[in-house]
């Protein structure tokens, strides 16, 4: 199926909001409640479900009775990038923003959707408040689980932002954060600058993880990109989600027992990346994929690998010892010195997001409103956002 198909005939709805699914229902119901709340008749939701046991799912959707949803279940077994493929073909929107089943999106996304279209813009991050579902617990919340919103401050501004000079931080960065790119997860992305990037190589995620594979790849067909200092996505943790995981733990392995995976990522993975699966070592290996794919492999060279090596080494411990392997087999990339160095240079980030989030929690307790707890679903969750904020208006002129 070619990617510009549409479901209908008709004028293209303004925001097509796609999310690829597999076997958490819970969690996903809850999501297209608080998605319905918005009222538009430009929204257009797609799910696209490869769960195992669909039926009872099929049957909630169609006693919705809401033509905005169009939910498609395919029993086939696919990797995550291709259920995302998938999912992203059915979009007919003009904008697209692709989440996850346990995110979530204000009720402003309306409003920045139709901005964008009006005023021709190909991009648009924002602010992520992040949103634990119960059943999982901060760092610092100890054994609270009960549902917790945390919620950055924000100005409103709105800036435009060069996407080279963007890509340059991630490298910096050993690829090991997406920072401010642009991707369809998380953001809001034109679909005629998604079907640029299909044209250019075949897919929306060149690379086995999909934020970073589209985020990596749109930065080939991008040159810039507008910033939203306001909260429009919702990141969600539900109890099985990848972060989740992380906060336990549980997030690094082989890559041969990650079966969302395409198959041949294990034979396909760069030499230079330490051979096991983490987030730090899943995200740079997929920006060198990216990079590759849009023809633009004199960029891997400006990858910080003793960034990347130092990430590694501290927050995988046990796989020490793959960290070695790939810096004695790549000794040319980085120095000793230079790799710890790079690790005093982590132990910092941790040491600066580990004090942010003390001082969320502290301004919780001292009356502030930047962290709530007790919210139950994101239903919820989206509820109290509008409470919190007001929207911003997208018709001021953009700032530079």
């Amino acid at each position: 199926r070619d990617s510009s198909s549409v479901h209908a005939a008709g004028a293209a709805p303004t925001l097509s909001v796609v999310i690829p699914t597999k076997n958490r229902h819970e969690y996903l119901s809850k999501v297209v409640e608080s998605l319905l709340r918005i009222e538009a008749d430009d929204l257009e939701i797609v799910v696209h479900d490869n769960s195992d046991d669909h039926e009872q799912f099929a049957r909630w959707c169609a006693t919705l009775q809401d033509p905005r949803l169009c939910y498609r279940h395919d029993s086939r077994p696919m990797s995550i990038t291709e259920n995302c493929d998938r999912a992203l073909l059915q979009a007919s929107g003009k904008v697209v923003c692709m989440i996850g089943d346990d995110d979530g999106l204000a009720h402003s996304v309306m409003d920045l959707a139709r901005w964008m279209v009006t005023e021709g813009i190909e991009a648009a991050v924002s602010s992520v408040p992040t949103y634990l579902w119960p059943g999982v617990s901060g760092s610092l919340d100890g054994g609270q689980a009960s549902g917790i919103l945390k919620i950055p401050d924000c100005s409103g501004e709105v800036r435009v932002i060069d996407e080279r000079e963007t890509l340059q931080a991630v490298l910096d960065f050993g690829a090991i954060r997406i920072g401010n790119l642009p991707s369809v997860y998380q953001g809001l992305i034109s679909r005629a600058t998604l079907q640029r990037l299909w044209d250019l190589v075949g897919t929306y995620v060149p690379g086995p993880s999909p934020d970073m594979a589209n985020a990596v790849g749109l930065a080939a067909v991008i040159r810039e990109f507008v910033k939203v200092d306001a909260p429009i996505v919702i990141s969600g943790s539900c109890p099985r989600s990848g972060a989740a995981e992380g906060a336990r733990h549980a997030h690094e392995s082989e890559i041969s027992e990650k079966k969302f995976l395409a198959p041949g990522t294990a034979e396909a993975w760069p030499s230079q990346v330490p051979f096991y699966f983490s987030g730090p070592t899943l995200y740079a290996a997929t920006a060198i994929h990216a990079l590759s794919a849009t023809g633009r492999d004199d960029l891997v060279q400006m990858l910080r690998m003793d960034r990347l090596y130092a990430a590694c080494a501290v927050f995988n411990p046990r796989y020490r010892d793959r960290v070695d392997d790939a810096r004695s087999r790549n000794r040319h990339l980085v120095s000793s010195f230079g790799f710890y160095v790079s690790i005093g240079w982590v132990w910092r980030l941790r040491a600066q997001a580990l004090a942010g989030n003390l001082l969320q929690k502290l301004s919780a307790l001292w009356g502030g409103n930047r962290r709530v707890t007790g919210l139950p679903h994101m239903g919820e969750v989206t509820e109290c956002l509008a409470r919190m904020h007001k929207p911003i208006s997208f018709s001021a002129r953009r700032q530079s």
